[in-house]
């Protein structure tokens, strides 16, 4: 996605924001739904899923903050990313490691991509602010990405990571759309 300068009301850089706060507020139930089956049927799987929750939780409060300092709202699709996430993270467990890992992994290549892309835009447009914010995830993004890469690349999950990347995509586009408000 090439992110240009807003001609409604809220700017591009607050509409990142929010997209990013909506996601990781998906990304939040996707773990928590793992951890959900995980308890179960993968034990050995919870201390790196809980560790992942976390960094989630903390970026969806960096990006309130962020939204906070604004003035502005969450995003209407805020609770959409919620169910969809959860629903995204049950099913990913359901097949098990190298499901979760595949989910994990066709997430965040997606997320991690429109963070650079996000980066290079408000670089350019000298909002240290929120250049500062998205900046602050990066790494922890890229750390996720890399450790569903592990297990998560098998080609038998092949359309599963498709799938779920197309699904990742769609979102943030049409988030992106409802940011506007």
């Amino acid at each position: 996605m090439r992110y240009q300068v807003s001609r409604a009301r809220l700017s591009t850089a607050t509409k990142i924001l929010k997209v990013n706060h909506a996601g990781e507020h998906g990304a939040v139930q996707i773990y928590r739904a793992q951890m959900l089956v995980a308890r179960y049927w993968m034990p050995s799987l919870m201390a790196q899923l809980q560790h992942f929750r976390g960094d989630e939780e903390r970026h969806r409060e960096i990006f309130w903050q962020a939204i906070v300092r604004r003035h502005g709202v969450k995003c209407r699709s805020y609770w959409l990313c919620a169910v969809g996430g959860w629903f995204l993270g049950f099913v990913s467990a359901l097949l098990g490691v190298r499901g979760v890992m595949a989910c994990t992994y066709a997430v965040e290549s997606v997320v991690v991509a429109h963070l650079h892309e996000q980066l290079a835009f408000l670089k350019s447009q000298c909002d240290d602010d929120a250049f500062e914010t998205v900046q602050a995830i990066l790494r922890d993004e890229e750390n996720h990405r890399d450790f569903g890469a592990s297990l998560g690349q098998s080609t038998l999950y092949a359309p599963l990571r498709w799938l779920i990347g197309g699904f990742t995509e769609l979102v943030i586009l049409w988030e992106c759309d409802e940011a506007g408000e």
